[in-house]
C-alpha cells in the first residue's frame, strides 16, 4: 500500500481545498488501487474551508510545497505545473479531477485523467460518488455544495453549466438547504473587511505562461468593491510586489464584485498581451467589465487565445 497525496493549486480557494479532501476521503471509502489517499494543501487554507472543516471536525489538509522524486500524487483543480506543487515533475501522477484547460501537462505513464468543462471541481467529485456506487455523507455533501457555490459565484458564473444546477439542487434538497442562500452565508464568512492590499492580489491568483511569459491573473471577489477601489495605490503596490516575488513579468488583477457582477480589472507590468485579450487599455483605477466573473472564462481564456 503507497500512500498518494491529493491537493489542489498554489494559493488553494474553496474548491481547491474541498475537492482534495472529499476525493481523498471518496478513494479510500472505497479502497481506490488498495492505497491510502492523503488530502494536503498547497497553502493556507482560505477562511471559509478553515470554518467549514472546523465545523465538520475534520482536520485540515497538511500544507506541502514540494513533493519527493517518485511520490505518488493525484491533482484536483488543476493541472498546469506553474500552479502546482515543486518536484511535481519527478512525482508519478496517478490522477486528475479538474475543470480547466490542459495546459503544459505530460506523463511517462497512463493515469486516470478527468477533466470536465463544468463550473466546479467538487461538482465532478459529487459525481464520482455516482460512478463508483457511494453516496455521501451529509458532511461530505455539505463541503462539495459550498465549493460548488463559491466556485460557480452562486451560480451565476458563465462557467456554471446544467449538470452543476442538477447536482447543487440534488445536495440541497438531501441536507433541506437553499443551495444559493447556502452558497451566499459560505461566501459572507470571508474576513472581507479586513483583507489588506497584499491579501486582494495573492489569496487567490494563479500563474500563466502565454507566448513564453509569465503572467498572473489574481480574482479578489466582493460583495462591495467600495474598499477595493479606494485602495488602488495600495494594491498596485502590491500587485508589483508579487509580480517581482514569483518573477512574472507581468500581472493582472480582477476585483470581483458579485452584487454588482462585474470586474474591475487592473494591469501592472508588461501586460500588453492581457490588454488585447481583453480588449482594454490600462487605466490607474482600473477599467470596469460587467458581466465578467469568471478569470477560467472570461479573462484567461481570451488572453490566452489572444497569445496564439
Amino acid at each position: 500500500m503507497s500512500t498518494v497525496y491529493v491537493f489542489g493549486h498554489k494559493n488553494p480557494d474553496n474548491d481547491a481545498i474541498m475537492s482534495a479532501v472529499v476525493l481523498s476521503q471518496l478513494l479510500n471509502q472505497v479502497n481506490y488501487d488498495g492505497n491510502e489517499y492523503k488530502a494536503c494543501a498547497l497553502g493556507a487554507l482560505p477562511a471559509e474551508s478553515a470554518n467549514l472543516l472546523a465545523e465538520a471536525g475534520i482536520a485540515e489538509p497538511e500544507q506541502i510545497e514540494s513533493v519527493e522524486e517518485g511520490q505518488l500524487v493525484v491533482l484536483t483543480d488543476h493541472n498546469e505545473s506553474a500552479q502546482s506543487v515543486e518536484g511535481l515533475k519527478h512525482a508519478v501522477v496517478a490522477g486528475v479531477v479538474d475543470h480547466h484547460r490542459i495546459g503544459d501537462f505530460e506523463t511517462p505513464a497512463p493515469l486516470h485523467y478527468i477533466a470536465l468543462p463544468w463550473g466546479s471541481s467538487c461538482t465532478i467529485v459529487a459525481k464520482l460518488f455516482e460512478v463508483l456506487g457511494q453516496q455521501p455523507t451529509d458532511t461530505q455533501a455539505k463541503l462539495l455544495l459550498s465549493a460548488m457555490m463559491t466556485d460557480t459565484l452562486m451560480l451565476k458564473s458563465p462557467t456554471t453549466t446544467d449538470v452543476d444546477r442538477a447536482m447543487a439542487a440534488k445536495l440541497g434538497e438531501r441536507l433541506g438547504l437553499d443551495p444559493v442562500k447556502f452558497g451566499m452565508e459560505v461566501f459572507l464568512s470571508r474576513p472581507s473587511g479586513s483583507f489588506t492590499a497584499a491579501e486582494m492580489v495573492g489569496n487567490d491568483i494563479k500563474m500563466f505562461e502565454p507566448a513564453g511569459s509569465k503572467l498572473l491573473i489574481g480574482q479578489y471577489e466582493t460583495v462591495d468593491k467600495t474598499r477595493a477601489l479606494g485602495m488602488i495605490d495600495e494594491i498596485r503596490e502590491a500587485m508589483r510586489a508579487y509580480a517581482a516575488e514569483k518573477g512574472a513579468d507581468g500581472i493582472v488583477l480582477c476585483v470581483t464584485d458579485i452584487m454588482e457582477e462585474g470586474s474591475q480589472v487592473l494591469f501592472e507590468g508588461n501586460t500588453e498581451l492581457a490588454q488585447k485579450g481583453l480588449g482594454i487599455a490600462d487605466e490607474h483605477d482600473g477599467v470596469w467589465m460587467p458581466g465578467v466573473l469568471s478569470r477560467k472564462k472570461q479573462v484567461a481564456a481570451p488572453i490566452l487565445a489572444a497569445a496564439e
